[in-house]
């Protein structure tokens, strides 16, 4: 099981606190992994292994670190996916928070998943690549 950590928290809260973002998906943000059989659309993120990245200064270390986050928006059909992907982007965009010193998205793709057992439809997906500072 992943462990939970401020940044993980504020990054949630963030997402679910944008009135478009409740509106498009709800609660439906995950970290790690959505459960298995979510309802779409959903936001799953993820840090990314081996981004972690200190800083410091010539007295010491500062206590800040950049991860690079990967939001994925996922949905049942491109127009979808791409709204909720803008509204994602519009709300972490240059954000700061009490935990989050500074958010910038610096690539998204798009793609798509092929279907579930017994589903006829893709899921549509587009991953934000996130780089995120913020004070342990």
């Amino acid at each position: 099981m992943a462990t939970t950590t401020h940044v993980d928290e504020s990054l949630r809260a963030l997402l679910t606190a944008n009135a478009g973002i409740a509106l498009s998906c709800g609660s439906r943000i995950f970290s790690t992994m959505a459960p298995q059989a979510s309802a779409l659309p959903c936001i799953v993120f993820v840090r990314q292994n081996g981004s972690r990245e200190q800083f410091a200064t010539l007295t010491g270390m500062t206590g800040f670190v950049r991860a690079t986050f990967v939001l994925s928006c996922l949905a049942e059909s491109l127009a979808e996916v791409r709204n909720l992907s803008r509204l994602v982007r519009e709300a972490i965009q240059y954000t700061v928070t009490d935990a989050i010193r500074l958010a910038i998205v610096t690539t998204d793709e798009d793609s798509q998943e092929p279907p579930a057992n017994g589903e006829q439809l893709p899921i549509y997906r587009t991953d934000l690549t996130v780089d995120i500072t913020y004070k342990e």
